[in-house]
């Protein structure tokens, strides 16, 4: 009984994982698409940018407006 069910799973896993890598298993641009915000084309040309670097620029322009530079919080310049 265990065997059966275990190859049973073992089965649906490998089609799972063939079912998700179809595109790369399959086509000839054998390239993972790349996920990374900064790198990624079409997520650029969407506005969207790395959350590191949109917190560097909100900050800048917060400095900006407001004359000051570092955390007035925290005293830190």
């Amino acid at each position: 009984m265990f065997i059966e069910l275990f190859f049973l799973v073992v089965g649906l896993m490998v089609i799972a994982v063939t079912a998700l890598g179809f595109n790369i298993f399959f086509r000839k641009n054998k390239k993972f698409p790349e996920t990374s915000v900064g790198k990624n084309k079409d997520m650029r040309k969407l506005g969207l940018s790395c959350a590191k670097h949109e917190e560097i620029r909100c900050r800048r322009e917060i400095d900006k407006l407001t004359g000051t530079a570092g955390c007035a919080g925290c005293g830190q310049v």
